[in-house]
């Protein structure tokens, strides 16, 4: 089992997955279905080797549910992005990344790795190259978008889970709990410095030049306690940290404008990203999610490892939740695509 799995089950508070009375009309899988207006894509992660990771669309303005539009998905999703016109799904247990048109799933292509590759998160470099890390493999695999195929890979010294690309460079979380960053023309390693046990995740603050990683850190061999580090985007050295408590678990950092969510197993933090002070949002417990700036609103899933979650929409002023999706297991990566 994946070792970011195996941490998130351990630590993350199994959720009640009731649905609340604003649910919106679900609507069957139909094997083709056709979206027309601005749509909301759920990705649910699923049950290690069960090969149930589900994806669903949600319409705005017609209020309706749509599961499982492609059955089967896969194994393990975890990640969803929108490159061009298409949106992009990451597989990792099922080693291949679906391209699918979000006009009508019917139009997918897989894009199939090596036997044993585990493709793990997404950059995109350019209109027509996409970066994308693989948990085990020492290397960064790289995607064309405008024929979905494989090109040439780029060999690192290492496996790494989380990849950003940020003004010309590429920031890396290696599984040697090292940050290791990359100049993206000639492929040349700028720095490769330890940074925390188990790196999470990368989000970068352009307005301050600054990278922010989260890492959960070892409490049980290493002992080391989770924190939020703030990086030097041109010196790539450690600006400022926060150490969280042992009795919490960040799952997620997630950016919203001047200020971030943090999503816990037991409720929602506000991260001030200018002061970097955490003061108290919401207690409601979430997995992971986005923030959408055209609506300040979050949204969010929460469930357990094991059983069906929701998708909550909540409002990122006061916590007032505005709609609750049903989803499937472990719900936390989501794109909008806007019409």
């Amino acid at each position: 089992m994946r070792t970011l799995q195996i941490l998130f089950v351990l630590l993350l508070t199994t959720v009640s997955a009731i649905l609340s009375s604003c649910e919106s009309t679900t609507t069957p899988p139909s094997g083709n279905a056709t979206f027309t207006d601005s749509t909301l894509f759920i990705l649910s992660e699923g049950g290690f080797q069960k090969n149930n990771a589900e994806l669903d669309g949600y319409s705005f303005r017609k209020d309706s549910l749509t599961k499982n539009i492609i059955t089967p998905l896969g194994d393990i999703g975890n990640d969803i992005q929108i490159f061009g016109k298409r949106i992009y799904v990451v597989l990792e247990n099922s080693n291949k990344i679906l391209s699918v048109n979000p006009d009508s799933s019917a139009d997918h292509v897989p894009i199939s790795f090596p036997q044993g590759s585990t493709p793990y998160n997404m950059a995109r470099l350019s209109s027509n190259e996409v970066w994308v890390s693989e948990l085990y493999g020492k290397q960064i695999a790289v995607v064309n978008t405008n024929l979905n195929t494989l090109s040439t890979p780029i060999p690192i010294d290492t496996s790494l889970a989380f990849i950003t690309i940020f003004n010309g460079k590429a920031y890396l979380l290696t599984n040697a709990n090292k940050l290791e960053v990359l100049d993206v023309a000639t492929k040349n390693v700028l720095s490769n410095k330890y940074i925390g046990d188990y790196p999470a995740q990368i989000v970068v603050d352009s307005a301050r030049n600054v990278i922010i990683i989260l890492t959960y850190g070892d409490a049980y061999v290493a002992k080391t306690l989770a924190k939020i580090l703030w990086v030097d985007a041109n010196t790539y050295m450690v600006k400022d940290s926060i150490t969280i408590p042992s009795a919490d678990f960040v799952n997620q950092i997630i950016p919203a404008g001047n200020k971030a969510f943090l999503t816990y197993g037991n409720r929602l933090d506000i991260l001030d990203l200018a002061t970097h002070k955490i003061s108290a949002f919401s207690t409601q417990a979430y997995y992971k999610g986005i923030y959408d700036p055209s609506t300040n609103q979050l949204i969010v899933g929460k469930g357990s490892a094991t059983a069906s979650g929701v998708v909550d929409i909540v409002d990122a002023s006061n916590g007032a939740i505005k709609k609750t999706l049903s989803s499937g297991i472990l719900p936390g990566h989501f794109v909008i695509y806007r019409k």
